[in-house]
């Protein structure tokens, strides 16, 4: 212990004498460690910490599996799939379905939409395992159709409306012009996988004679047996699969079952983002290593002399070995507690980019034991990585040439650091195309077509209550009157309304015929997903007609059953544009007793599930002759569209005072929430990226300044004899080129074997782009080039007799 703290004194007074190395190393390691702690953090929060449920590996999501007719894997539950699923004895201790619940509260002051879900009865306590902290959550008699209405709230729900009051529990309050009795208050910081920051939670009644098979309507959470695997899982909720596909060809002919481990499930559009920055943040601090080893190499040259002598007097190379390794230790310590700081700070950054409320355990990101132990390790690890090399190399060095040198770098230091060199810039050229790949991909989803005009637009977004408006002739002159009222507001240009909002993600399908076509396999119906618009919706959405015309008031409930389709499904279904589309007729429901609609136009196709999905086949209804309760306003005008918000708000309080909007916001939000997760990746990885360019800017920079210092004397007499500068100067550049030539050929090779990972998370951007990989290494070059330039003008510029006088 006594020879340890000798060695702590000896290594922090060393390190004291050279302030600007020393600050120069432990910046660069804090800016590495603090990074990958930053990272970690998130990682650690969102991938790697178990649910906060008991049991949370039993727990999974549960889809009917649509591949196998062209439809994707994780597809909504009907109602009478999920009766059918959880009445399968021993396929799962337990099974629970939800769906979304977005009330209007009134009676407690101003109207306000709340967040909420519907459940069913023992979702809490037998599925997640948790229970209320209050009362209890709902019965099975509670959870059939037109069950008692009753309600649980949250925790946070419970403390600002009703200020804690345990006597909460039996009173009941207005949800949609409905009383709701509250049964439960849920303990504080429940979070369920769904929903997470639902205020209030009602019973689902899920009731399968309604529309049976084919409402895909609500999604699913089930707690397997125990012991059970998920692929014995899979295997089960297949087998009743094929049983329901066999007595129901039509609904549910080759509809398989999907089985997910519930936090799979839940980070899968985060997951590999997350481990590919992970993976990026390391490629960072292994550069800073690299960049920390080089110093130490150059520095530990300068000192040879002074083991040689150590040497020299009997000094055991063991103790110089542990010496240079503790001022290793004492350079990462440091860096270490500085990391921290930045760590604190990038956490703090991460959470304010990553997208919100998509992954699970982001609200408790922070810094705790398990990071201080990770950056605690870190730092170790670094500090025995960054001064393996120059520990070794110093311990060895050569007694004779030592003292009859009396310091200076041995060509093979030399050749050391050089290699150093071409590795760091090898990683960063890695890195940068990797950055390159994913910001250009950003770029294209930035810029891709839409079929519709987000600019100026503003979404409003409500329900109207089944009681006073449970009749679609009220549903009509309401929402017409409303649009009635939305147009007299200064600025608006154009008001329409749909019941789907392009990129909102929800929306409903269903199967139908063409007139005159073919008979289709029951298990490979016609579908559409159908959305329900006002007449002015195309023009304030500014979306294109291809053919025909669009809808108008005359569309109403007397008049001929009316239907715009989109192009992909005229193209489909109706052999289009070889054949005319408009004027062909569909029928939805039975085939017997054909309710025919005639297609009066074909609208372009929007990206409405999402920018990186295709489009799908699509109808649109005129609202007058299919009316529902919850509709999106778009409302048209120049500028800012949040300026007409308060007008807004006023003109649904003007048709009816007890309503509320859920949501207003610019249409642009939508779009951003669907650039979010790509947003957060390219971001960071760009930035990453661009701190692994400097540090091996930096890096080459030192590696060359440190040559030309030692070469000065050769400098002096090529100068002496009468070489020119532009001589000089070329030599040394070469020499920096030489070496980020070599890292170049590495980074390529390794850029193309690691790149196939982004794959996936590249939009329209070949993974060996030579556009990004040409750009990255032109912008290497050029940082190489100016990192030599520095080093090289200054040796242009020796002064020849000064150096030999030297000598």
């Amino acid at each position: 212990m006594d020879g340890l703290i000798r060695d702590i004194r000896y290594a922090a007074r060393t390190l004291m004498r050279a302030p600007t190395f020393t600050i120069v190393a432990v910046l660069t390691l804090a800016f590495g460690i603090g990074a990958n702690t930053a990272i970690f953090s998130v990682v650690d929060g969102v991938l790697l910490r178990a649910l906060p449920y008991d049991a949370p590996d039993e727990l999974v999501t549960v889809w009917l599996d649509m591949t196998r007719r062209d439809g994707p894997d994780r597809e909504w539950f009907t109602p009478a799939d999920f009766v059918d699923y959880r009445a399968e004895p021993g396929l799962f201790q337990e099974m629970g379905a939800w769906g979304g619940f977005g009330p209007t509260l009134t009676g407690l002051g101003t109207p306000t939409v709340l967040t909420g879900a519907a459940v069913t009865e023992g979702m809490f306590e037998r599925v997640l395992r948790v229970t209320p902290l209050l009362g209890r959550g709902f019965s099975i008699d509670e959870d059939r159709p037109d069950g008692p209405s009753v309600v649980v709230l949250s925790h946070s729900f419970w403390q600002d409306r009703f200020g804690g009051d345990p006597d909460a529990l039996g009173r009941s309050i207005s949800l949609s012009e409905q009383p709701f009795v509250i049964v439960g208050i849920m303990p504080e910081g429940f979070e369920p996988p769904f929903v997470p920051n639902a205020e209030v939670w009602v019973p689902l009644q899920v009731d399968p004679s309604r529309c049976g098979y084919g409402c895909f309507s609500i999604r699913t959470v089930a707690r397997m047996q125990a012991g059970m695997s998920l692929d014995a899982a899979r295997e089960r909720a297949n087998a009743v699969a094929a049983r329901t596909a066999e007595a129901q060809p039509a609904a549910n002919g080759m509809v398989g079952a999907s089985v997910f481990a519930l936090r799979d499930d839940l980070v899968r559009t985060a997951e590999q983002g997350l481990w590919v920055l992970l993976g990026a943040v390391t490629f960072v601090l292994l550069i800073a290593c690299t960049n920390v080893a080089n110093l130490l190499l150059a520095r530990g040259a300068a000192r040879e002399s002074e083991f040689a002598v150590r040497i020299a007097l009997g000094a055991d190379r063991g103790p110089i070995l542990r010496q240079l390794f503790t001022e290793s230790l004492l350079l990462a310590s440091a860096g270490g507690i500085i990391g921290l700081g930045i760590a604190a700070w990038g956490t703090e950054a991460l959470l304010a980019l990553a997208p919100p409320l998509t992954l699970p355990g982001l609200q408790d990101v922070g810094m705790d034991a398990r990071i201080l132990g990770f950056t605690s390790l870190i730092a170790i690890g670094t500090g025995l990585v960054f001064g393996f090399f120059p520990a070794i190399r110093a311990s060895r060095a050569d007694v004779y040439s030592g003292v009859r040198r009396g310091g200076g770098a041995s060509n093979g230091g030399q050749r050391l650091r050089t290699g150093l060199v071409v590795t760091q810039v090898g990683m960063a050229l890695m890195l940068m195309v990797g950055a390159g790949l994913l910001l250009r991909s950003f770029q294209r989803l930035n810029t891709a077509e839409l079929g519709f005009d987000t600019e100026g637009v503003l979404a409003v977004s409500l329900a109207l209550p089944g009681g006073r408006y449970d009749q679609g002739a009220e549903r009509i002159r309401f929402f017409q009157e409303l649009i009635g009222g939305l147009q007299q507001i200064p600025g608006v240009s154009s008001v329409g309304g749909t019941n789907s909002l392009p990129l909102a993600g929800n929306d409903g399908d269903s199967d139908f015929m063409v007139e005159g076509a073919a008979p289709r396999e029951a298990t490979d119906p016609a579908v559409a997903w159908i959305r329900r618009v006002t007449p002015d919706y195309f023009r304030t959405m500014d979306m294109q007609l291809l053919d025909g015309r669009g809808f108008t008031d005359s569309d109403d409930a007397l008049a001929t059953r009316v239907v715009i389709v989109n192009e992909t499904l005229a193209r489909r279904y109706m052999d289009f544009p070889a054949r005319p589309a408009v004027g062909q007729r569909v029928n939805f429901g039975d085939p017997s007793d054909p309710q025919w609609r005639t297609v009066v136009g074909v609208a372009k196709d929007t990206r409405h599930f999402g920018i990186r999905d295709g489009t799908r086949p699509a109808m649109y209804f005129p609202y007058q002759q299919v009316p529902t309760n919850a509709m999106a306003m778009v409302l048209r005008g120049q500028g800012d569209p949040l300026v007409f918000a308060e007008a807004a708000r006023a003109a649904i309080s003007e048709v009816d005072p007890a309503l509320a909007a859920s949501s207003i916001a610019p249409l642009d939000d939508l779009v951003d929430s669907a650039l979010a997760t790509d947003r957060f990746v390219a971001t960071l990885l760009g930035s990453f990226a661009a701190l692994a360019l400097l540090l091996a800017g930096v890096g080459l920079y030192g590696v060359v300044s440190y040559g030309v210092t030692q070469r000065m004397r050769e400098m002096g007499i090529r100068l002496a004899l009468g070489a020119g500068g532009d001589d000089v100067r070329r030599l040394v550049v070469r020499g920096g080129l030489m070496m980020t030539g070599a890292g170049v050929v590495l980074g390529v090779i390794g850029a193309l074997a690691v790149t196939q990972t982004l794959e996936s998370l590249v939009y329209d951007v070949p993974v060996t782009d030579p556009l990004t990989f040409g750009l990255m290494v032109a912008v290497l070059t050029g940082i190489a080039l100016l990192a030599s330039w520095i080093p090289a003008r200054r040796a242009s510029r020796a002064d020849p007799v000064s150096v030999l006088r030297e000598d």
